[in-house]
């Protein structure tokens, strides 16, 4: 009797801790850009005007709405270009002046992730 609960607890114990492990492949926003990471949010509109977000506060609050969103990896790393985009819009992330994300495409950090709906509207608000 004793060892048939052990046996369940051990079970018990081994599927909670399986289910609270992150899938292979997923990131949240927040590790992959921690706060002060990037340096500069520049945002290009359809009619051609630029306008840049450079103040860190700025960029960190922006950062912090996003940080619990949940990314997960392409199969597909290949190199791709911008099709569609917010209403014209393209946003892209940098660190010292070097491009470290490109919003629309979903490339974070160098690595193309999936489509995400919620990062979506975080993105459209920087267009708006």
């Amino acid at each position: 009797m004793r060892s048939i609960l052990l046996y369940t607890c051990l079970v018990v114990l081994i599927a909670s801790l399986m289910s609270c492990q992150k899938k292979e492949g997923e990131m949240l926003f927040g590790e992959i850009y921690p706060a002060n990471y990037i340096t500069k949010i520049e945002i290009k509109e359809k009619n051609g005007k630029r306008k840049e977000i450079t103040k860190l506060e700025d960029i960190n609050k922006w950062i912090e709405r996003a940080e619990k969103i949940k990314f997960i990896r392409d199969q597909n790393q290949e190199e791709r270009e911008l099709l569609l985009t917010y209403e014209g819009c393209v946003v892209k992330a940098y660190r010292n002046e070097k491009e470290v994300g490109d919003f629309i495409l979903l490339k974070l950090n160098g690595v193309y992730y999936k489509g995400n709906v919620k990062f979506d509207k975080q993105v459209e608000s920087l267009c708006e």
